[in-house]
């Protein structure tokens, strides 16, 4: 099709959305998977909507690392002005809230202690949430509407083998050599690690250190966890690392 005669059609529908009171949302998960040349046409085209003040939206979604190299790039200039939104981890208590009443609206048979086990296994994380979910639903229609100690093991073993595939393994495969060893330096705590340990073990002077703590604090794969502190951002993180070390 001719790019002008394309151009003017859209245009035409978005008049007709807006004299209409609606309008267009479009919306691009998994960005980090994204062609670039594509996501930047699509940009293009959304800007001078946005000029011609057509009711349409773009919703981007992504690690943040992603979405951070997309809005520094230049893919397109306007979206640097664009509202950035970070999904903070759940409090648990809202998790298990969530899973109990949707699961007692589909009339479906959780024990409330697997809802709190299930709840705790997404760590609070919008990513896992939404699988662990997922899983228990398939388990509880598998089930006939009940879910048992052995399905929700299944369940959360599922969700946290998507979520490492799709979620710690996209964003390991981003990082430097540099980076991938900080976060192996990291994986020999149980908890939150000081950050004096982790430059003793990189062998690094801390302002070195604390270089590779800011972009992977950036890259949402760490966060700060009290003065001198820092704890793995992604739950499963630690578990991965310790079981795929680096060579």
């Amino acid at each position: 099709m001719n790019p002008c005669a394309s151009w003017a059609k859209n245009s035409a529908l978005l008049q007709v959305l807006d004299q209409r009171g609606s309008g267009l949302i479009i919306t691009v998960d998994e960005i980090h998977a994204a062609d670039r040349n594509e996501l930047a046409h699509l940009a293009a085209s959304i800007q001078h909507f946005i000029r011609d003040s057509l009711p349409i939206g773009l919703v981007f979604a992504g690690l943040p690392a992603a979405v951070s190299d997309l809005l520094n790039e230049g893919v397109a200039t306007f979206l640097r002005r664009a509202d950035k939104i970070d999904l903070h981890a759940a409090a648990i208590r809202d998790v298990e809230k969530s899973f109990g009443e949707t699961f007692q609206g589909a009339s479906f048979h959780i024990d409330p202690g697997l809802i709190r086990e299930a709840a705790e296994a997404t760590g609070g994380y919008p990513f896992l949430i939404q699988l662990v979910g997922y899983f228990l639903w398939r388990e509880a229609e598998a089930g006939n509407g009940t879910v048992t100690p052995e399905a929700a093991g299944r369940a959360i073993e599922a969700a946290d083998r998507r979520n490492a595939r799709m979620v710690i393994e996209a964003a390991r495969s981003a990082l430097s050599p540099k980076d991938l060893e900080f976060l192996d330096a990291m994986a020999q705590d149980d908890g939150p690690s000081i950050m004096g340990d982790i430059a003793r073990r990189l062998d690094a002077k801390p302002p070195l250190a604390s270089n590779y703590r800011t972009r992977l604090v950036a890259a949402g794969l760490i966060e700060p966890s009290g003065y001198g502190r820092v704890d793995f951002a992604i739950p499963g993180l630690r578990k991965y690392l310790r079981s795929k070390p680096l060579p």
